[in-house]
């Protein structure tokens, strides 16, 4: 495939265009370098704190749930560069399509690639409030130490998901906006607009990966409220990308549909007319009843079966992996008596 220019996106992305390695390989070694940071930092505390951290990341299922955070942190940096690179290569496939001229569409390939840094922000923010909150359910006082670490830990970890979350939705507004403006709708071709499917299901995978390794804490977390609350906004999350930028199609789809129903209607009243009065040129057009059934046979629905047949698999690849950690969680729990 051939290579996307992303110079101008935020540095968090830009870097993996400078890394000659393939996304898998770079999450891998992401979610290493972070545990290796964290353990690195934990146990310095430990150290320099009269054994504060002690205990930090002893046991079996507080060594795993870091284990699942860093490989979460690894995920979500490699699938945001996935998620900005392909809808660059989903957009640039839509040029048939558009109604702009070349100015308004290097536009809008400029602002897609820079991508918009309000939802960038707002996520930080949420992150902020997230990381900050959400330890104080654990027991320790505020301002301690061990307080200030985890944190910042968990902001930190807040930060990336959320961060990947707002590329997803901002990719995917993007394109319910250009479907609104610029989408020109060829009814028995509905192939031009095909990208538009194809940006929704990445945003269904993407979402729905992040929520199979989310429910993996579902196994390690000793309280998994968290986890289970962040699996239904992932399930929501996934939903909404999907049908964002593809009811702005569907209803342009629809327009497009009911206005050439109606001039077509129009130019068979004409000639029933024409042939009532006798006109000596009228002559019978039957090419205009075919074109009529054509038109009618067109699904004003974006997505057809293999799309729906993939939403359902991506689907069950978040919603099966929440279930079967669900139920090891609940064996390990009978297993041990707890």
């Amino acid at each position: 495939m051939a290579s996307i220019d992303l110079s101008t996106s935020p540095w968090l992305v830009r870097m993996f265009d400078r890394v000659p390695l393939s996304l898998p390989v770079m999450g891998m070694l992401i979610a290493l370098a972070h545990f290796l940071v964290v353990t690195v930092i934990a146990l310095l505390l430990s150290w320099t704190l009269g054994g504060e951290f002690l205990y930090w990341g002893y046991g079996y299922s507080i060594l795993a749930g870091d284990i699942v955070h860093s490989i979460l942190v690894g995920y979500v940096m490699a699938a945001g560069y996935y998620g900005l690179r392909e809808a660059v290569r989903d957009f640039l496939s839509l040029r048939p399509s558009l109604s702009c001229d070349d100015t308004e569409f290097n536009n809008m390939l400029a602002y897609l690639r820079h991508v918009p840094r309000a939802p960038l922000y707002v996520s930080s923010v949420f992150a902020l409030v997230w990381g900050f909150s959400s330890p104080l359910q654990e027991p320790a006082s505020l301002g301690s130490a061990q307080m200030s670490w985890r944190q910042f830990d968990e902001t930190l970890f807040v930060f990336f998901i959320f961060r990947m979350v707002a590329l997803e939705f901002a990719s995917a507004f993007f394109f319910a906006s250009v479907a609104k403006r610029y989408v020109r709708i060829e009814l028995l071709d509905l192939q031009l607009v095909a990208p538009f499917s194809q940006r929704a299901l990445r945003g269904v995978l993407v979402i729905m990966l992040l929520m199979a390794i989310l429910s993996l804490l579902l196994v390690f977390d000793a309280d998994p409220t968290n986890s289970m609350i962040g699996v239904m906004l992932n399930g929501s999350g996934a939903v909404a990308l999907f049908l964002i930028p593809l009811i702005p199609l569907q209803r342009r789809i629809q327009a497009e549909k009911s206005s050439e129903l109606a001039r077509i209607r129009a130019a068979i009243r004409r000639e029933n007319e024409a042939r009532i009065a006798g006109d000596e040129d009228w002559a019978p057009r039957a090419d205009l009843i075919i074109y009529k059934q054509q038109v009618e046979q067109v699904s004003t629905w974006t997505f057809n079966t293999p799309t729906v047949v993939r939403f359902a698999l991506y689907a069950s690849l978040g919603i099966g992996s929440w279930l079967g950690a669900a139920f090891v969680e609940r064996w390990l729990g009978t297993l041990l008596g707890s």
